[in-house]
């Protein structure tokens, strides 16, 4: 993994003229293996003991209750991480949206907790009280679950999130697989060709299809 992210290296050097520091690359490779080798833990614990009630759709919101999908993405040839995140009700209907990327590189679970810590943010702008936030990072959900702390910058992020819950009672965070996540895992990915920061009123053109579908 870290020769494969050596050679990519060497590839957007020779044809972009970017050149990652030594730490970027090792922690690129380091996000690589981690996701890897988590994906196929996860699928060899789950062989047997995957069930039809486990959640591969996206489902609706209970009466008067918003749903907000969360995810992230990382652009290793940018040196970049982005966020999107989206509001829909308890008719699947898109409520708003939010875009914001920032020039930096950090591991995948604590860009999956700032990630989270803006969707909330963005949800008290909003006025927004009765919310169920949707990630698909196990890591992240468990950490808040079990109320974990300690003094990585991701445990840092994850106290801020718990201290933002304990104002707002009916904020709750709950574990999805990718499939259902998909709208923020598409527009997460298309952050990156918009400004650093973007609200979203109306439905953007990239997830419509996907929102229309889940819809159903």
């Amino acid at each position: 993994m870290l020769l494969w992210c050596i050679w990519q290296n060497r590839n957007d050097n020779l044809w972009n003229d970017n050149v990652q520091m030594p730490r970027q690359i090792g922690r690129h490779a380091f996000d690589a293996w981690n996701d890897w080798y988590s994906v196929h833990k996860l699928q060899s614990n789950n062989v047997s003991g995957t069930t039809e009630a486990d959640l591969v759709r996206w489902e609706k919101p209970a009466l008067d209750w918003v749903k907000c999908n969360v995810d992230v993405a990382f652009v290793s040839g940018f040196g970049r991480t982005s966020m999107r995140l989206c509001f829909r009700n308890n008719n699947g209907h898109f409520m708003a949206g939010m875009t914001q990327w920032q020039q930096t590189v950090i591991s995948s679970v604590e860009g999956e907790a700032w990630a989270l810590l803006l969707a909330m943010e963005e949800a008290r702008h909003r006025g927004l009280n009765r919310v169920q936030f949707e990630s698909d990072s196990k890591v992240l959900i468990e950490a808040i679950h079990m109320k974990r702390r300690g003094n990585s910058e991701f445990l840092s992020i994850v106290h801020d999130i718990l201290s933002l819950m304990s104002s707002f009672i009916n904020f709750e965070v709950k574990f999805v697989r990718r499939q259902a996540n998909l709208v923020a895992y598409t527009l997460a990915r298309a952050a990156n060709s918009w400004a650093n920061f973007h609200r979203f009123e109306n439905i953007p053109f990239c997830i419509e299809r996907l929102v229309f579908n889940e819809m159903q």
